[in-house]
């Protein structure tokens, strides 16, 4: 057995336990100022706590510049049957209807990470520690 049969081996043990879990993320390119993008904030926020609320929206927001200022990029993950479906979800986006954002959907499968949450019951509170 050579190394690199070693080493695929160990590959594959590694990853085998692995969660494998596809989903989409979705990068969106502003192709205005973010001042003009103001007027459809509403109704793209409104959409994200659509898909959050049905399920579909796993995390999103904006990216910000080095020095903190945000650009009007932004980063969306999703739940998806498909490439096309998450396409599709991506172009309903007031800002993308508008012709503000032009988005770029990959698939991303998820294998290594730790999500936690604290949820105080006393307070009915929850945080991402």
């Amino acid at each position: 057995m050579t190394a690199e049969n070693d080493d695929t081996a160990a590959i594959a043990e590694l990853m085998r336990p692995m969660m494998k879990r596809e989903l989409y993320v979705i990068l969106n390119r502003p192709l205005v100022p973010m001042a003009e993008m103001r007027p459809h904030l509403h109704a793209h926020l409104v959409y994200m706590i659509e898909l959050e609320q049905s399920g579909v929206l796993f995390a999103s927001g904006p990216l910000s510049e080095p020095g903190g200022e945000m650009a009007g990029e932004g980063l969306t993950i999703v739940r998806a049957a498909s490439l096309a479906e998450a396409e599709a979800i991506a172009g309903r986006d007031p800002f993308v209807l508008a012709g503000q954002r032009e988005p770029q959907v990959r698939k991303w499968t998820v294998n290594e990470g730790r999500i936690t949450v604290s949820v105080d019951i006393s307070t009915a509170t929850a945080a991402l520690p």
